[in-house]
């Protein structure tokens, strides 16, 4: 599968978020393009080069990279709103999070 994902209207909140050491971090996404289904989410932190995928929401299906496993929930639908919560906040957590909005493309190919 493959992802097309244009520069649609998608809007983040909050827009800044501070908070203290084991609390956790709320971020909701939410976009109104219809035929999108799906809701990625990115971590860009200062010691490491563009983004890195932390998962998405297909639908209403959650799906996390190993790494983020017991680290993040991803909650609600990729048709209209997600939701990331990352959980047991450390200093590591402290970076940029970005949400894109999607379509799913399946790829067809012939043998």
């Amino acid at each position: 599968q493959t992802f097309a994902c244009l520069g649609k209207s998608v809007l983040q909140m909050p827009d800044d978020l501070l908070k203290n050491q084991d609390e956790s971090a709320v971020i909701t996404c939410s976009h109104k393009i219809q035929s999108y289904d799906r809701i990625l989410w990115y971590k860009q932190s200062q010691d490491v080069l563009g983004f890195k995928l932390m998962g998405n929401l297909y639908y209403k299906v959650e799906t996390s990279e190993p790494e983020f496993l017991n680290k993040i929930k991803l909650e609600g639908d990729g048709r209209d709103k997600g939701t990331l919560i990352i959980s047991n906040l450390t200093l590591t957590d402290s970076a940029m999070y970005f949400c894109a909005a999607c379509y799913t493309v399946l790829r067809i190919t012939s043998v």
